[in-house]
């Protein structure tokens, strides 16, 4: 999807910038509940109920039920989209066991921001990656009192490589398939795909804690639909750049939300690592375009959160 810049006006615009901040907070609040669940249904399978809720909710939003579009061709172009999805929302939650909120993000961060990186012909953009360089030395260098679980940050970096496979899946699928219904099929595939090994076993712990598994759902509507009802209206009223700025604020209200909701309070290194990685995001999305492809892509990136 391209993000046109029409003459809006300026509560136009503002109302748009206040829907992407909306959904940017809802991921992190929904997010930060789903780490809260984990002991009760594990971090696998809070992700089958994440992602079960979730496409359905998405599908009755976009009535995707109705597309008559959809066919065995257009499954087929959507399938790498919805493993690619589902494997990078399996990598953060499995990370996300392990590591605090802010951190988990971060880190993932470096997917899009490399793709951007290697996307871009501008010498300037040498610097941003050194700067996204520290960040990650920042993050992730051994301290006395506090360690990062080794395995959390694999599974974090994994999820980062997911999510630049996912951009780049989204590019080629523009113009071919509406956006909504892409996200709705393809979180309906990665539903299919962790039925039997998480969404079952959880939805059977659920039977017998009724309040968790409702819980559940309202971390799949803040985590997916609400969020993507939010921007997908907003979009159409914000530049690329516009939208790619908000988006690289994710770092910060994830480490917001973690300090608040989770009480993971980063160190004063650590939030320096993270402020690095956000800087660089910003700075590339905020450099000249008319020479490079765009920084960040045009599907959202919080339904990776």
């Amino acid at each position: 999807m391209s993000f046109p810049s029409p003459a809006v006006s300026a509560r136009d615009r503002m109302l748009a910038l206040l829907q992407v901040t909306g959904g940017m907070i809802s991921v992190q609040l929904g997010t930060s509940l789903a780490k809260l669940l984990f002991p009760v249904f594990g971090a696998g399978n809070m992700l089958g109920l994440r992602t079960f809720f979730g496409s359905v909710a998405l599908v009755l939003f976009f009535g995707s039920w109705r597309w008559h579009g959809l066919s065995v061709r257009v499954l087929r172009l959507l399938l790498p989209y919805g493993i690619a999805l589902t494997g990078m929302n399996a990598m953060f939650y499995l990370a996300l066991n392990r590591l605090p909120l802010g951190i988990a993000v971060a880190i993932e961060f470096i997917g899009p921001l490399t793709l951007a990186f290697l996307s871009s012909r501008r010498v300037t953009d040498v610097l941003w990656i050194a700067v996204t360089v520290v960040g990650l030395a920042l993050l992730l260098k051994p301290q006395s009192a506090v360690t990062l679980d080794l395995l959390g940050v694999g599974y974090a970096l994994v999820g980062a490589g997911f999510w630049t496979s996912y951009i780049v899946i989204c590019r080629k699928l523009a113009h071919k398939v509406p956006p909504g219904h892409a996200c709705a099929v393809g979180m309906g595939i990665g539903g299919v795909i962790l039925l039997v090994p998480c969404t079952l076993p959880a939805l059977a712990i659920g039977l017998h804690q009724p309040t968790m598994l409702a819980l559940s759902i309202v971390v799949a509507l803040s985590s997916s639909a609400l969020p993507y009802a939010l921007e997908m209206r907003a979009m159409h009223r914000l530049t690329t750049r516009e939208f790619g700025l908000l988006c690289s604020l994710e770092p910060v209200c994830a480490t917001l939300s973690g300090t608040l909701l989770l009480h993971e309070i980063p160190s004063l290194r650590q939030l320096c690592g993270i402020l690095c990685i956000v800087t660089a995001s910003a700075g590339i999305v905020l450099g000249p375009s008319q020479n490079r492809k765009e920084a960040l892509p045009s599907e959202l990136p919080e339904l990776l959160d």
